[in-house]
């Protein structure tokens, strides 16, 4: 009896000491268990432990994105669940939401904010003699990571006072743009105008990687800077409107 006793109180002290260990474990020593499995995301700095730690440098695809922050929830860890509140913050590019690692492996994004400095977005819609100005700033209601892809995401994106610069200068006003997953599998998006002196009105399709948009736009009220600016997107229509389609792949955005 005195020795069932003695292995359950040592139990108690070494269950004790694993969660003492496990509660302070350093966030590098961490890092250098798991390095090898984030594949093209690497960190440096790193300090705090795995529950609540900071990196002073991101890289993704060989680009620094700036520090991040994180903050490991306990409970959901009980059914195998990995969530965290993230935050990037410090460079170009800022974000903070929440990720999530299901028992199953499926990785999921949920009730982020991000802004991007709007020129990421010039490869993409490939109009090489404008050079995008400011800042899009984007919500996240939810979206799934498959492998390098985003799937069944849904969100907003608004590029508020834009502006292009380089062939032609022009002040574009707010723009906006929806997204929400379809049936088929892809992610599709609406694009417009919120009443500036450039009228949007689009469309475009994000599936397993390949871009598709097609856009109308134009010059409200004859706008002379708008109107100059069209003249190098798309293909001009009769009404002096220009006709964008565009077809690419989305890695060209790194």
């Amino acid at each position: 009896m005195r020795l069932l006793r003695n292995l359950f109180l040592l139990l108690i002290v070494l269950l004790v000491i694993a969660g003492v260990v496990l509660v302070t474990c350093p966030a590098e020593y961490a890092y250098r268990l798991v390095a090898d499995r984030l594949g093209v995301v690497r960190l440096g700095g790193i300090s705090g432990s795995i529950w609540q730690g900071h990196a002073s440098s991101v890289q993704a695809f060989g680009q620094a994105l700036g520090a991040l922050d994180w903050q490991l929830e306990a409970a959901p860890l009980l059914s195998r669940e990995l969530m965290a509140h993230v935050r990037l913050s410090g460079g170009d590019i800022s974000a903070a939401g929440i990720v999530d690692r299901t028992a199953d492996g499926v990785i999921a994004l949920r009730d982020a904010t991000f802004r991007v400095p709007a020129r990421m977005a010039e490869p993409a819609l490939d109009i090489p003699a404008l050079q995008f100005v400011g800042f899009i700033d984007g919500t996240l209601r939810e979206a799934h990571l498959h492998g390098m892809w985003v799937e069944q995401a849904s969100g907003t994106l608004r590029w508020n006072d834009a502006a292009v610069a380089g062939a032609a200068q022009a002040q574009l006003g707010n723009l906006e743009a929806t997204f929400s997953s379809a049936p088929d599998g892809s992610i599709a998006g609406v694009a417009h105008d919120l009443g500036g002196p450039l009228q949007l009105n689009g469309t475009f399709k994000v599936n397993a990687g390949s871009f598709d948009a097609d856009a109308i736009l134009a010059a409200r009220d004859g706008n002379a800077q708008i109107a100059e600016a069209l003249r190098y997107i798309g293909q001009p229509q009769a009404d002096g409107a220009s006709h964008l389609i565009v077809h690419g792949q989305l890695f060209k955005l790194f």
